[in-house]
C-alpha cells in the first residue's frame, strides 16, 4: 500500500498534526516525531490523533524507537515502526482504559492560519502493510502501566492555563485603563466655558486703502501689501461669416492714348479710365505717350501734325459681367492725352462669396468677453495661500488684440477669433487689514474703559477698486464693535474654584455685561478648574 510521510516539528501542536494527517493523500500516514517527543507525550493527544485519523479514513503509523512513545502508542493501539522500511506492528500491550468523555474531538479544534506552512515530506514510493490489531488485553510494560495509572480519570478536568492567563491580562489591562481614566478625569478633563454677553456699539469704518504689490504695511498711511494672482488664457471663439463679396473675374481690354501736345505725357499705373457708361477701368502699368511730330506730307492731315500714341492694358476695378463689352473713348486724368478702347472689353464674370466682415469680428469679440470668467476666478482664488481676504471687485480680464482667421474680407463660412487674455485677482492679508482697522478704531474710542471686540474684517465690503500705476486703490466699508473693557486674561484667575452662580455674580458686576453663562465639562465638574482650562467667549449685542 502507498503511504505519506509527515515529519513532526518540535513546535507543532496537536491541531497542526491533525490538519497534516487529514491533508495527506494516501490512506496510510507515517508520522516521524522529533527526538524530543513533545506534543506526542500525551495519551490524550495520541487518542485525539487516532480518532481524527479514523474519521478521515486514515491509518497513522508512528516511526520511532523511543520506548516511552512506544508504550504510549500501545495504550491507544497505534501501530509503530522502527523506520520507514520496516513493517509496522502494534506492541503487545493492552489498550489504555480512557473514557471518551476525556477525549477532545480534533475535528472541532480550530486550525491556525499558519498550519499549512508546517514542514511536511510526503512520499508514496514505499510499500507499507498495516499490522493486525492485537487482542484486547495483553501484558503491559511497567512504563505503559504507569501511563495508564496517570491518565486522566473519568470526570477529571485539566486546567486551561491559556484562559487563566487571558483573564489575568484583561484584569490588569482594565486596572491600568481605570487608573488612566482617573488621571484624565482629575487632571486633564475638567474645563469651563464662560460666555459673556456684552453690550457693544457699532463704529462705522469708511476708508480709502492703498494696495502695493510686494509693499510694506504702513498703518498710519493705510498702505497694505497687495497679494496678486494672475493667469493667462488663450481663448478662442468660432463664429459665422456673414459678409458678401463679389469674387468673380475682372474684365480686361486695351486703351490707345494719343498726345497732340508738344511734350510727352506720362500716365502712371493704376490710372482710372472711365467708359462712356461710367464703368471704371485702371491701367495695368505705367506708360509714356510721346509728343506730336510735324511732317511735310499729307499722311497726318492738312496741318501736317502727327500725334504721339501709346497702347496700354486696362482691368476693371471690380469683377462682374457688366464690365464686358465696353468700347469707345475713355475719360480720365491723362495729362492732356486722349484715350479710347481698341476693342470691346471681355472676361468679366459674376460670383458672390461669403466673407468675414468687420461686424462679424465685433460680434465675436463680445462672445469672447462673455466666456466663463467665473470659472477662471475660482481657479485664481485657489492659488491664494494663508488667511487672506479676496477683493472680488479686483477681478479683471485684459484681452490682447484678437486675431481673426481668416481676416476681414477673407472668404469663409466659418471663422475663428483668438485672443490671449490676462486675468488678475487681488487680495489682502487678513491680519494686516485687522491692524489697519484696529488702528482706526482706537482713534474712535476711549481706551481706558472701552475695548475693541470686532475689527470688522469679517463684514468688510470693498468698492471703487482702481489701478494706480503699478499699485491699486480701494475703498473699504465695514463696522467695528466696541464695548466695555473686560480683561479676560486677568479675569480667569479670579474664576478658579468658583461655582457657576459665583462666576455669574462676579462677572455681572462689570459695567456693560448683560448676561453670563457658565458651562462645566465633563458632567462631574462643578467648579472652575485652573485658569489655563477656562475659556472665555464674548457674545456681542450691539446697542443700535
Amino acid at each position: 500500500m502507498k503511504k505519506d510521510v509527515i515529519y513532526v516539528d518540535i513546535e507543532d501542536d496537536i491541531t497542526s498534526i491533525i490538519d497534516k494527517v487529514k491533508a495527506a493523500e494516501a490512506q496510510i500516514v507515517a508520522l516521524v516525531p522529533p527526538k524530543r517527543i513533545g506534543v506526542l507525550q500525551s495519551v490524550v493527544n495520541l487518542k485525539l490523533l487516532q480518532k481524527a485519523a479514523k474519521s478521515a479514513k486514515k491509518h497513522v503509523v508512528l516511526i520511532t524507537n523511543d520506548q516511552a512513545l512506544t508504550s504510549l502508542a500501545a495504550g491507544v493501539s497505534m501501530p509503530i515502526a522502527k523506520n520507514l522500511q520496516s513493517k509496522p506492528e502494534i506492541p503487545q500491550i493492552a489498550a489504555l482504559d480512557i473514557d471518551d468523555e476525556d477525549v477532545i474531538n480534533g475535528d472541532e479544534l480550530p486550525v491556525g492560519d499558519l498550519a499549512s506552512t508546517a514542514p511536511s515530506d510526503k512520499s508514496s514510493t514505499d510499500d507499507f502493510e498495516l499490522p493486525t490489531p492485537p487482542p484486547a488485553k495483553s501484558n503491559i510494560t511497567p512504563f505503559a502501566a504507569t501511563a495508564a495509572k496517570n491518565a486522566p480519570k473519568k470526570g477529571s478536568k485539566v486546567p486551561n492555563f491559556e484562559i487563566f492567563r487571558k483573564k489575568i491580562f484583561l484584569i490588569a489591562g482594565g486596572a491600568v485603563l481605570f487608573v488612566v481614566f482617573l488621571v484624565w478625569a482629575i487632571f486633564f478633563a475638567p474645563h469651563a466655558t464662560v460666555t459673556i454677553t456684552a453690550k457693544t456699539n457699532l463704529v462705522n469704518v469708511a476708508q480709502q486703502l492703498s494696495l502695493v504689490p510686494d509693499g510694506s504695511l504702513d498703518v498710519t498711511q493705510k498702505v497694505l501689501p497687495a497679494v496678486v494672482q494672475q493667469t493667462k488664457k488663450t481663448n478662442s471663439v468660432d463664429f459665422d461669416a456673414t459678409g458678401k463679396k463679389e469674387v468673380g473675374d475682372k474684365a480686361t481690354g486695351t486703351v490707345s492714348f494719343e498726345n497732340s501736345g508738344g511734350s510727352s505725357v506720362s500716365i502712371p499705373a493704376g490710372t482710372q479710365a472711365s467708359s462712356a457708361s461710367g464703368l471704371v477701368f485702371v491701367t495695368n502699368s505705367a506708360v509714356t505717350v510721346p509728343k506730336a511730330t510735324l511732317t511735310f506730307g499729307n499722311e497726318c492731315g492738312p496741318d501736317h501734325l502727327c500725334p504721339g500714341t501709346a497702347t496700354i492694358g486696362v482691368t476693371a476695378e471690380a469683377p462682374g459681367t457688366k464690365y464686358n463689352g465696353a468700347t469707345g473713348s475713355v475719360s480720365g486724368s491723362f495729362g492732356g492725352a486722349t484715350g479710347a478702347f481698341t476693342g470691346a472689353t471681355s472676361g468679366g464674370t459674376d460670383r458672390t462669396a461669403t466673407v468675414v466682415s468687420q461686424s462679424d469680428i465685433d460680434k465675436a469679440k463680445e462672445q469672447l468677453a462673455s466666456q466663463d470668467s467665473e470659472k477662471i476666478k475660482k481657479e485664481l482664488k485657489k492659488q491664494f495661500k494663508g488667511d487672506v481676504i479676496i477683493i472680488d471687485e479686483s477681478f479683471k480680464a485684459d484681452t490682447g488684440t484678437p486675431v481673426s482667421t481668416p481676416g476681414v474680407g477673407g472668404e469663409a463660412t466659418r471663422a475663428k477669433l483668438t485672443s490671449e487674455t490676462t486675468y488678475t485677482l487681488v487680495a489682502v492679508n487678513r491680519a494686516e487689514l485687522k491692524k489697519v482697522l484696529n488702528a482706526y478704531l482706537k482713534t474712535q474710542i476711549n481706551e481706558s474703559d472701552q475695548k475693541i471686540y470686532a475689527d470688522g474684517d469679517e463684514s468688510a465690503n470693498f468698492s471703487q477698486f482702481e489701478p494706480a500705476g503699478n499699485n491699486y486703490t480701494v475703498r473699504i466699508q465695514t463696522d467695528g464693535s466696541v464695548g466695555p473693557k473686560i480683561d479676560d486674561a486677568a479675569l480667569k484667575p479670579q474664576l478658579v474654584g468658583k461655582r457657576a452662580g459665583e462666576i455669574q455674580q462676579l462677572v455681572d458686576g462689570v459695567q456693560g455685561v448683560e448676561d453670563v453663562q457658565t458651562q462645566f465639562s465633563p458632567f462631574w465638574v462643578t467648579t472652575a478648574p485652573d485658569a489655563n482650562k477656562i475659556t472665555i467667549k464674548f457674545v456681542l449685542k450691539n446697542d443700535d
